[in-house]
């Protein structure tokens, strides 16, 4: 092989590789995003935790930066949601696909 040139690997997506990559969706992913947006919880900074004039200067902005960091995880959780649904479709046409196209021989 020439310096210029890359050893070039197949890939086959199989219904197996597709239920791994859900699993790992479910199983990594979407609780790592729950984690992150239970976080939120212990953001909060009450009374006059920035201080009086601080609270006046920062505390509106920073309030609605925490709301947005909720829309956005809440939104996030969804969408890694629906990646689940959507690679358990996948996988179940996938493997309708792989069992139609079984050679089936008549002895």
């Amino acid at each position: 092989m020439g310096s210029n040139q890359q050893a070039v690997q197949e890939i086959y997506v199989t219904s197996s590789t597709i239920a791994h990559t859900r699993k790992r969706v479910d199983e990594e992913l979407h609780p790592d995003v729950a984690f992150i947006h239970g976080l939120l919880a212990s953001t909060a900074v009450g009374g006059i935790g920035f201080g009086a004039v601080g609270g006046y200067m920062i505390g509106g902005a920073y309030d609605e930066f925490r709301r947005w960091v909720d829309t956005t995880f809440t939104d996030m959780e969804g969408a890694v949601q629906s990646w689940s649904d959507a690679l358990e479709r996948a996988r179940r046409n996938w493997r309708a696909a792989e069992e139609a196209s079984i050679v089936r021989y008549r002895g």
